[in-house]
C-alpha cells in the first residue's frame, strides 16, 4: 500500500498528477547497478528527477544478497552471503534499505520493490567465496537434465546459472524463506520473482525430484524413455513452481497485504507448457498479483506481438484482465543496427502502440536503468532515452502515481491517528519517551504498529539508521508504550513516532530536544582531532603513527600513539584512558588496535581502577585479536566523578626481541554501559493463517490452460462444446477419441484442499453417454502414500456428479493432507471407447479420525 504523505504536495504537481491515468512507470536497477553507494545515489538523482514512480531492485542476484538476511527478526531462517557476484561498497552498505529510505521520503513517494532471481545460483567459472553459499553449501540441489547430468556452470548446451531443482522440497523452503524474510524486514512496496521457471527445457530431472513425483502421483517415471507419463510430469513440474509463487503470496497477504507480489515472463515458444512458468494458474488461483510480461524486442510490431501472446494465453480463461499486467520492455534493444546508437523514438513507441492495444497495459517497467539515463552506445548523450520519454511532448512528461491494486481486499490509503500524548524527558539521564495509543482514525482504524526514531535535527529522519525501537501490536490493544534510550550518547536528539495501520499508512508525531550530557557509549582516542582525547595520558615513551583503527566510531586519518618494549626506556611505557563523561554504572571496556602487523604485544598487564579497587589481568594486543575491531578486555563499575581507568602496561611484554613488529598501540577504547542492550525490538507476532473452512473444490477440464493440462493435438485430446443438452460442465470439456486408440496422452487434474479430512472424489457427466468408456482408469495417492488405481465407468445411468472416481461408496472414502493432490486419467481397459475429462470434485465428507493408523485406509 502506498503510504500517505504527512506534508503536502505542490499544487502544480497535483494538477498534472489528474490529467492523466495512474500508470506504473518504472524500471529495473540490476545487481551491478547497484553494488556502491555511488551507484545508488546516482540512480536515485535519476529517478527523482524523471516521472519514475517505482523502482525494481535486483537485491537477490545469484543466490546472494545485497541487503542483510534475518536483520531484525529470523522468523524465516535466510543464510544467504552477501555480495558474492558483486562486492558491496562500503562493505556495510544495505541497498534495499538505501533505497527504500530515499526514496520513500521522496516527495512525491516512489515505491521500491524488491527483486529477486529465484533459481538461478550462478554464472561464473570460479565458485563463490562463501562456503554458505547455496552452490557450494547444496550443490545436491543444482537441478539435471533426463539423462542425469547437473545443469551446472559452465555447460555448454545448458549453462543457466546452475539452477536449482523446483521439484526438491528443501530447494523451496529455502526459497520460500528467502522471500519472506524481506517481506517481514523491510519496507517494500513490492516483491518480484524473476526466473521464475525452468531456465531450460531438459532440466528438473533431479531424483529427489523424480522420486517426490513418484510419491505424489504413483507413477514411476523414466525421463529417457518419458511416453504418455511426460505430459503428467511436465504438469508436476509446473506444479511445483506454481506452489512457491501461491505460498509467497498467501503469507505476504498474511505478513504485509500492501506489499505486491509481481513476477517477470518470458515468451520463449511457450512458458508455461515448455518451461514451467504456469502464470495463467496463478491468475487464475489468485497466486499472484502483478505480471511483468517481458517483451523483449527490437521491433514495435515485436513488442506488441509478445505482449498480444501473453494477453491471449490469459484469454483462454477469461483472465485478461482478472490481474493488473505491466509491460516489461527491453530498452536496451532499441540500438539502430548501423550506427550503433539509442533509438529514442522506437522506444517510445513501444509505449505508445501499447498503449493504444485493446489491452492496455497498467504500466512499464524498463530495463534497465542503464539504457534509461546513461550512455553505454556509440556517440549517445547521457539519457537520450529517459529525455525522451519524460521531457515535455515524450508519452511520459507528467506525474503519475502507481494505480491502486483493485483486487487487495479492503485496500484504503486512510492514515491513522499519530500516536498520543508523545514526551521526550531525562529518566536517569537518559531519554525516556512515552506515548499513548490514538483514538480510532475516520475509517476505523487503530495502529497496528510503531517506530521511534532518533535525530539531531528537529525535522527527525525517518531512516533505518535513526531507528530506535519497534512495537507490533496486531490486536490494536496496547494503551501505552514507554521506552528509555540507554543508547543514546552524549548530545541533544528530537524523536519521532510513527504510527502504521493495517494498510501500512502511517502518522507521525515529533518531541524533543532532550539534552543528554553523559551518554551510554564513550569511546576515547590518542591522537588529536580524536574522541575525547583529553581522557587519555601515557607515561614513557610513546610515538606518533600514522596508523589508526577503522572500528565502528572511531575517527579516520588521525593515526595513533604507540610503544616498543625494546626501545632506550625499555619495558616502562603506560597508556592510560580515564573516562570523564560517563553515568555511574557497569561498562564493558573494548579496544582496538590497527590492522598493521606492528601492532603485536603479547603478555601486556591490562589494569582497571574503579569502585571495586584495582584489578589487573594479562591481553595480547595484536592485530588477531583487536585488529580493526573492537575487543573486550575487562568490565568496569564505573562511579562518576571518582577518577577511574584502565591501563594499558608494557612491562611484562613478553615478544622484546623484535624493535619494529612488537608495537603496544592500544589506538582507542571504548566503554558501553551493560544498561545499553542491542536495539531491543519488540517482534512481530506468528502471522498464521485462519483455518479454513472445508468445501467441495472443482476443477474443470476447461479451459486447458488451468489445472488440467494435456498436449492437444489431432490425435490425442480434443476440446468439445457438443452436449445434446448442454450438460458438460461450464459448457466444454476435454475428449480422447475412440478412433486414436490406445491411449498415448493422460489428463492429470491438480487439485487443492483447504483442510485435511476424508474426501470422496466425484467426476461430472454429461447425459448423453452413448460410446463412452466403460473402464476407464484413475490413479492418486491418499495422505499415506497409498497409490489407488481406480477402474470404473463412464456410463454411470445419470448426469452430473455421476462418475465414481475413487471407486468407493462414500463412507469408505479416502483420507487426504491440506495441499496438492494429483489426480490422472491413463487409460480404458475396454477398449476402444471415447474418455472424456470433464470437471473433478473433491467432496468433503469428515475430519480424519484421530490416531487413526494406515491399516485404517486399506
Amino acid at each position: 500500500m502506498k503510504r500517505s504523505l504527512i506534508c503536502g504536495l505542490l499544487a502544480m504537481w497535483t494538477l498534472a498528477a489528474e490529467a492523466a491515468p495512474a500508470e506504473m512507470r518504472a524500471f529495473y536497477a540490476p545487481t551491478f547497478d547497484i553494488n556502491t553507494q555511488a551507484s545508488c545515489d546516482a540512480i536515485i538523482a535519476d529517478t527523482l528527477a524523471s516521472n519514475i514512480n517505482a523502482v525494481f531492485v535486483e537485491i537477490r542476484g545469484r543466490a546472494d544478497a545485497y541487503y542483510y538476511p534475518n536483520r531484525d527478526d529470523s522468523t524465516y531462517p535466510n543464510s544467504e552471503p552477501r555480495g558474492q557476484l558483486y562486492a558491496i561498497s562500503p562493505s556495510d552498505l544495505d541497498v534495499l534499505q538505501y533505497f527504500i529510505d530515499r526514496l520513500h521520503a521522496a516527495s512525491p513517494r516512489v515505491e521500491v520493490h524488491a527483486w529477486l532471481t529465484t533459481y538461478n545460483t550462478w554464472n561464473r567459472t570460479t565458485p563463490p567465496a562463501s562456503p554458505s553459499h547455496i552452490y557450494n553449501a547444496h550443490p545436491e540441489w543444482i537441478t539435471e537434465d533426463s539423462s542425469g547430468n547437473p545443469v551446472n556452470y559452465p555447460v555448454p548446451s545448458a549453462g543457466d546459472d546452475a539452477p536449482l531443482d523446483p521439484g526438491i522440497p528443501a530447494v523451496q523452503d529455502h526459497i520460500y524463506n528467502v522471500f519472506m524474510d524481506i517481506v517481514r524486514n523491510y519496507d517494500i512496496d513490492g516483491i518480484h520473482f524473476d526466473y521464475i521457471r525452468l531456465l531450460g527445457s531438459n532440466s528438473g530431472y533431479d531424483p529427489v525430484a523424480l522420486a517426490q513425483f513418484q510419491a505424489e502421483t504413483g507413477f514411476p517415471y523414466n525421463p529417457a524413455s518419458p511416453g504418455a507419463l511426460g505430459e503428467v510430469y511436465e504438469a508436476w513440474r509446473r506444479d511445483q513452481i506454481a506452489q512457491l509463487v501461491q505460498r509467497v503470496h498467501a503469507q505476504t497477504m498474511l505478513e504485509k497485504p500492501w506489499v505486491e507480489v509481481s513476477a517477470f515472463l518470458v515468451n520463449f515458444s511457450d512458458s508455461v507448457e515448455v518451461l514451467g512458468q504456469g502464470y495463467n494458474w496463478w491468475v487464475a488461483h489468485e497466486a499472484i498479483d502483478v505480471l511483468h510480461p517481458g517483451c523483449y524486442s527490437t521491433t514495435v510490431s515485436g513488442t506488441e506481438g509478445d505482449w498480444d501472446f501473453y494477453v491471449a494465453k490469459l484469454a483462454q480463461s477469461g483472465d485478461q484482465n482478472t490481474r493488473p499486467m505491466v509491460a516489461a520492455l527491453g530498452s536496451y534493444l532499441v540500438v539502430d543496427s548501423t550506427n550503433y546508437v539509442y533509438d529514442p523514438p522506437r522506444n517510445n513507441q513501444f509505449v505508445t502502440t501499447l498503449r493504444a492495444n485493446s489491452r492496455v497495459p497498467d504500466g512499464f517497467n524498463f530495463f534497465a536503468h542503464s539504457a534509461l539515463f546513461e550512455a553505454s552506445e556509440g556517440a549517445d548523450p547521457p539519457g537520450i532515452l529517459a529525455d525522451n520519454l519524460f521531457d515535455p511532448g515524450g508519452p511520459m512528461d507528467t506525474w503519475v502515481d502507481v494505480p491502486a491494486i483493485a483486487h487487495k481486499p479492503d485496500e484504503e490509503s486512510t492514515p491513522p491517528n499519530a500516536p498520543a500524548s508523545l514526551s521526550a524527558t531525562l529518566s536517569g539521564g537518559f531519554p525516556q519517551i512515552t506515548f499513548s495509543r490514538p483514538a480510532a482514525a475516520g475509517d476505523g482504524d487503530l495502529p497496528v504498529h510503531y517506530r521511534l526514531y532518533r535525530d539531531t535535527d528537529a525535522s527527525v529522519d525517518l531512516h533505518y539508521d535513526n531507528l530506535v525501537m519497534e512495537w507490533w501490536d496486531l490486536a490494536s490493544s496496547r494503551t501505552s508504550f514507554s521506552f528509555d534510550d540507554t543508547a543514546a550518547t552524549a548530545g541533544t536528539y528530537h524523536y519521532a513516532a510513527v504510527a502504521y495501520d493495517d494498510w501500512n499508512n502511517e502518522a507521525s508525531a515529533t518531541a524533543g530536544p532532550v539534552t543528554v550530557t553523559t551518554g551510554s557509549t564513550h569511546i576515547i582516542e590518542t591522537r588529536a582531532g580524536g574522541l575525547n582525547v583529553g581522557d587519555y595520558s601515557e607515561s614513557g615513551t610513546f610515538t606518533d603513527s600514522s596508523s589508526h583503527s577503522t572500528a565502528p566510531g572511531c575517527t579516520p586519518g588521525i593515526g595513533s600513539r604507540f610503544a616498543l618494549p625494546g626501545d632506550a626506556n625499555g619495558r616502562n611505557d603506560r597508556a592510560r584512558f580515564t573516562p570523564s563523561g560517563l553515568a555511574t554504572g557497569t561498562y564493558d571496556v573494548h579496544v582496538t588496535t590497527h590492522g598493521i602487523s606492528s601492532a603485536n604485544a603479547q603478555g601486556i598487564t591490562v589494569r582497571v581502577n574503579d569502585a571495586g579497587g584495582i584489578s589487573t589481568s594479562t591481553y595480547d594486543l595484536t592485530v588477531a585479536n583487536a585488529g580493526n575491531v573492537w575487543d573486550q578486555v575487562a568490565t568496569m563499575d564505573y562511579t562518576a566523578g571518582q577518577g577511574h581507568w584502565i591501563e594499558f602496561d608494557n612491562s611484562t611484554q613478553t615478544n622484546i626481541g623484535d624493535s619494529t613488529n612488537s608495537r603496544m598501540a592500544a589506538c582507542a577504547v571504548r566503554l558501553v554501559s551493560q544498561s545499553s542492550s542491542p536495539t531491543p525490538w519488540e517482534p512481530k507476532p506468528p502471522v498464521s493463517p485462519p483455518t479454513p473452512t472445508p468445501a467441495d473444490v472443482i476443477v474443470d477440464s476447461e479451459p486447458t490452460s488451468l489445472d488440467y493440462d494435456d498436449a492437444q493435438s489431432s490425435s490425442a485430446w480434443q476440446s468439445t462444446s457438443y452436449s445434446p443438452s448442454g450438460t458438460l460442465f461450464g459448457g466444454s470439456a476435454r475428449y480422447y477419441a475412440s478412433g486414436n486408440y490406445p491411449m498415448d496422452d493422460y489428463a492429470v487434474w491438480v487439485v487443492d484442499l483447504p483442510v485435511a479430512g476424508t474426501w470422496a472424489i466425484d467426476g461430472w457427466m454429461r447425459s448423453e453417454q452413448t460410446g463412452l468408456a466403460q473402464g476407464v482408469q484413475y490413479r492418486f495417492v491418499d495422505r499415506y502414500g497409498v497409490v489407488h488405481s481406480v477402474t470404473t465407468t463412464q456410463r454411470p445411468g445419470g448426469s452430473g456428479w455421476v462418475v465414481n472416481v475413487d471407486g468407493v461408496p462414500d463412507g469408505n472414502a479416502y483420507h487426504f493432507d491440506a495441499g496438492r493432490v494429483y489426480v490422472t486419467l491413463h487409460g480404458n481397459t475396454t477398449g476402444s471407447e471415447m474418455i472424456i475429462a470433464d470437471a473433478l470434485r473433491f467432496r468433503y465428507i469428515d475430519a480424519v479420525p484421530v490416531g487413526l493408523t494406515l491399516l485404517g485406509d486399506q
